[in-house]
Formats: structure tokens, sequence, C-alpha cells
């Protein structure tokens, strides 16, 4: 399928519907504009501390559109946000706050080509995600057993540039090993890049592949990585089904090593099941996953269950914590690991923001 094809079919979600986006430029020039200014920058005669968000910034289409919808219609106030954005419930109908929602959308001049938040679904413990992030996310993973016990922290940056494309950086440090030749400090870094090839709003699916180059920073001698690079190629997919409450994630790729006296290469997957109870940025939203690795050279085939649930810690929801276990299926008798994360969507504003 070419680049244009793509384009061509991933279009229109923004700009598709003239007489809605119609409708909503009077109801945004009526009750909006004074605050959020003609252009959707801010009225620069507006007095007052708060400065309105730029619907201009593109940034803003990573924001759920449900999200949006509840701000307008219940106000700032529950979402954490300044009391200076009032509640419209009883002054529009729902159609009505739909249709203005629609046309914030529009002051992004290139919306279209950005995959809307509403496919920005919950992020996972193991498999990964489609969709191009803005986060910061600090993961902790703990294994209990007093034998082989082991405690490991993960630093993940992750951001876009422009409509499709993220690149991120990851640093696991080990803070406690107790396995007969492991040891503690930092392993091998890894570089990745992510770029979304489809994504159908109709459908609620969307689709991604990317690269991740894993680098010989940690000592091999501790168990703390491998003595080469490593590539990392992947496809990653995402569905919902009932406007987002049942979600489907997936990821499939392979790990090459540069040289395979090093290590093993690798057949990976990871397929997950989520239900959201509520709106996207307030939902416990409970998972489960089938994560699992397949050695190309001998055949080995390792694999687990993961049960977890996630939560946004703060009222805007760009603050979420995630934790779970691991139920090991093969090998047998591999000891159960524990695993949470807590991540910041900087994408959305300051951490400090939405509490």
């Amino acid at each position: 399928m070419s680049i244009a094809i793509v384009v061509l079919l991933a279009g229109g979600w923004a700009a598709g519907n003239p007489e809605k986006l119609a409708a909503g430029r009077i109801i945004y020039e009526q009750a909006c504009a004074a605050c959020h200014g003609s252009d959707g920058n801010g009225n620069p005669s507006w007095q007052s501390e708060v400065r309105p968000v730029a619907f201009s910034d593109c940034g803003t289409t990573a924001e759920p559109t449900l999200l949006w919808e509840a701000i307008v219609r219940e106000g700032g106030t529950p979402y954490g946000l300044d009391a200076v954005m009032p509640a419209f419930e009883g002054a529009y109908d729902d159609d009505e706050i739909s249709a203005v929602v629609s046309y914030l959308r529009t002051f992004c001049a290139n919306a279209d080509a950005y995959p809307p938040g509403d496919l920005n679904f919950r992020r996972l413990l193991k498999t990964g995600k489609a969709f191009p992030e803005a986060e910061w996310v600090l993961r902790m993973s703990h294994r209990p057993d007093s034998e082989t016990r082991e405690t490991e922290l993960e630093i993940v940056y992750e951001n876009r540039i422009g409509p499709r494309f993220q690149y991120e950086i990851e640093a696991p440090v080990r803070l406690q090993a107790r396995e007969e030749g492991d040891g503690t400090g930092v392993g091998d870094v890894t570089l990745g890049a992510k770029q979304v090839l489809h994504f159908d709003p109709g459908r609620w699916q969307i689709l991604s592949a990317g690269v991740d180059v894993t680098l010989p920073t940690g000592h091999a001698s501790k168990g703390l990585g491998d003595d080469t690079v490593k590539l990392a190629p992947y496809a990653a997919f995402g569905k919902a089904w009932d406007a987002g409450r049942f979600i489907l994630q997936a990821r499939a790729g392979l790990t090459l090593p540069v040289d395979g006296d090093e290590a093993d290469g690798e057949a990976t997957y990871g397929v997950a099941l989520a239900r959201a109870f509520g709106l996207p940025r307030k939902a416990w939203t409970p998972a489960v996953e089938l994560v699992g690795a397949v050695d190309l050279d001998t055949g080995r085939h390792d694999y687990g269950v993961w049960l977890e649930v996630s939560k946004p810690l703060n009222k805007l929801g760009h603050v979420i914590g995630s934790a779970g276990v691991q139920i090991p299926i093969r090998p047998g008798g591999a000891s159960a690991r524990l695993e949470m994360y807590v991540l910041w969507d900087f994408g959305d504003g300051p951490i400090w923001v939405g509490w």
C-alpha cells in the first residue's frame, strides 16, 4: 500500500462533517470566543490570570473527544482545571456540545493528519501501544521470591514529532538482585522510533510500526544486558468497540542481535484485552495480557499471563498509575513478578495541573 493511499484512508476525521462544523461554529461564537478568541488562541483582551487552551496547538488532538465534551458540559472544576471554564450543561444539549467540540478540532490546521485521542488507548504493562505518545513513565518490576528476589526500575521518555512519529528512550536500573551471577546497576539502554501507518476513527483502530535499538551499555557479567547491539522491529495494533469501552491491543516483533554469539534472536508477541469503566481519562481499566517469546535458535517458547488494573491519579487524567502481576506458564515453576508504573502525559500539561 502506497503512502498516498494510507494518507487518504486516514484523513477526514476532523473536517468530515460540514453541517456539524457549521453548527459548532455558531455555538463557539456565542459561548466560547469571548474567552478563547476567534482564532482559538485566546482572546488577548480577556482579563484573567488563566490562559485558555490554544486549540490551534495540534498536540491537543491526542486528547479524547469524550474528555473535551465532558469539560464543556461540566466545566473545568471536576477535571482539576480552573473554575473560569464554566459548565454549559443545560444551556446546550449533547448534540450541540458534540458539534462545538468538533469545531474546536478544526483550529489545528491539519488535524486530519493526526490520529485522534479517541485511539489513545490506556497503556498496558507489557504490550506496546500503537498511538504516538508524549510521556514520562516510571516503571518498577519486583520478583518477591526469596531465592531469586529482584527489583528493577525503568525510566521511559517518549515524545512526538509531527502528526504520527514518536521517538523514545528507555533506561533500566536494577536495584536489587539475589540470583547468582546477577548484580545491580544500569542495564542496556534502548532507543526507539515508531510511525503510525494507518488509523480509522470510525472503526476505532490504529496500526503502527517501529524499531527499537538496544545498546550494550550494561555489564553483561552482572546479568545487566548483552555485549551486543540488538535490533527489534515490530508492529503494533489497537482496536476498540462500544465507544472505546472494550479495547484490544497487540504487538508482534523480532529481536535480532548483531552478534549472535552474545545473544539469541527472538520472536516476541503480546496481546491484551481491557475494559474501561467510565470516561477515558477517569476510568478504572482492568486488563489481561498474554505475553511471550520464541527463541529463534532453539525454538523454546516462554510465555505468561499478566493481570492488571490502571487508573488515572488526578482529575484531568494525565497522570496514571497501573499495577499487576505476572503468572508464568512456561517455564514451569518460574516465580511470579509484580509490576507497576506511573506515567505523566506531559502533552496535556504540567504534572501539577489537573489535581
